[in-house]
């Protein structure tokens, strides 16, 4: 799940609370699966764009992609279907996502494991903050407000109200998180403060800014920290602040942001909003220069190495996404695509490495994390079938990053 588009799925007994800037995240509905339309424009890429498929129903993918149907087939190697329809009953038990995840109230990581008490309310997100570290931010209170609390070897430590955004670097040295008031009526005051923390010693530095509202950390980068925020006119703006500086600065090359790598090298942006979706731009940061486009998805992460950037919907209103992909990053062609069909909701999607797309999937009153690899396309279940879903306010699972 993209924390950009939307940040989805509360944990056990709890409905979705966060609203991201710019998007509604919807609870406590009938799946109402989103859809997609348009096509990926590369820009500064001779790669031309993927023809047409022809239709079929056999499911005839490769050895080990038990719970996918194709929808199509692709134009090249016959035996590795571009579009794939998941069915989560049919697929095989795998290893645990190597992402941080909650099952029921136990954050799992690695070989780390803690359990949340109920009075945390809601899990919102979590990431790591070094070996044996997590930053988790919660709802107490289930009111759409967050905090963030630090944990550290089982053990809990410090808790900062107000908190609607956080992200560690890649190497998981540093992190940053975003803190934004409301007043009583719980809307948003036009004043945040970006708070950058080094993970080993807990030392932070803070940049305080008014006039704007709505922050969201896109990536953390040694002692850099990219964020966006929304103006007056409601027009987000994504910045790149070093910890310790008076300011930051607007790169306005990205308008309306969804995604930046976590090397700091692409960032991709909305470009253009549409009656049945929106247009989105990958550039590179170096030079301003945008790389390739796509109207048919929205770009939600960027690798800071790997082959693919992880797609959404161009469009999304309703319960869950209706499909996720991988497009290869140089130019924007589609390498695979999962749909949840009629009868799965996708919550939320992350990269778990360069490789493997996870996915947080409801099918019928179960739900699962599933792992998908798009050079294969095979799936399997990183967290197994357990009951639950955000329709009856028992998800069992909620995805970290």
């Amino acid at each position: 799940m993209n924390r950009s588009i939307k940040l989805a799925g509360l944990v056990t007994g709890v409905s979705l609370a966060a609203v991201v800037a710019g998007v509604l995240v919807a609870a406590q509905q009938s799946p109402d699966l989103a859809s997609a339309s348009g096509d990926v424009k590369p820009i500064d890429s001779s790669a031309s764009t993927p023809t047409v498929p022809t239709p079929s129903t056999k499911p005839s993918g490769p050895p080990g992609t038990a719970g996918t149907t194709p929808t199509n087939k692709p134009t090249g190697n016959p035996a590795i279907p571009v579009k794939l329809t998941l069915d989560l009953t049919k697929l095989k038990q795998g290893d645990a996502p190597k992402t941080p995840y909650v099952a029921d109230r136990t954050v799992h990581f690695g070989d780390t494991e803690f359990t949340l008490p109920a009075s945390d309310g809601g899990v919102w997100d979590v990431v790591r903050a070094g070996a044996g570290s997590a930053l988790v931010l919660h709802s107490p209170k289930n009111d759409g407000t967050a905090v963030l609390t630090t944990w550290s070897g089982g053990s809990r430590g410090a808790t900062v109200k107000s908190v609607n955004s956080v992200a560690s670097s890649a190497d998981r040295t540093t992190s940053a998180y975003t803190v934004q008031p409301t007043a009583a009526d719980g809307s948003e005051l036009p004043r945040f403060t970006v708070t950058w923390r080094d993970n080993p010693s807990g030392e932070t530095m803070s940049l305080q800014r008014t006039g704007e509202s709505g922050p969201i950390v896109r990536a953390v980068i040694g002692s850099e920290v990219y964020f966006s925020a929304l103006g007056k006119n409601s027009k987000e703006t994504l910045y790149v602040w070093t910890a310790g500086s008076d300011q930051p600065r607007a790169i306005s090359a990205v308008p309306t942001p969804s995604a930046v790598s976590s090397d700091g090298q692409l960032a991709a942006g909305v470009v253009s909003q549409l009656d049945d979706g929106s247009c989105t731009a990958v550039v590179d940061l170096a030079s301003a220069k945008k790389r390739w486009s796509t109207c048919k998805y929205a770009v939600d992460e960027l690798p800071g190495a790997g082959d693919f950037a992880l797609g959404g919907p161009a469009y999304r209103d309703g319960y869950g996404d209706g499909v996720f992909a991988a497009l290869d990053v140089r130019n924007g062609k589609l390498i695979r695509e999962w749909s949840g069909g009629s009868a799965v909701a996708i919550v939320g999607t992350v990269l778990e490495d360069a490789d493997h797309i996870l996915t947080l999937a409801e099918q019928g009153n179960q739900t699962a994390i599933v792992r998908c690899a798009p050079k294969t396309g095979t799936c399997e279940l990183a967290a197994p079938l357990k009951n639950g879903t955000g329709h009856d306010e028992k998800r069992p699972y909620q995805l970290g990053h």
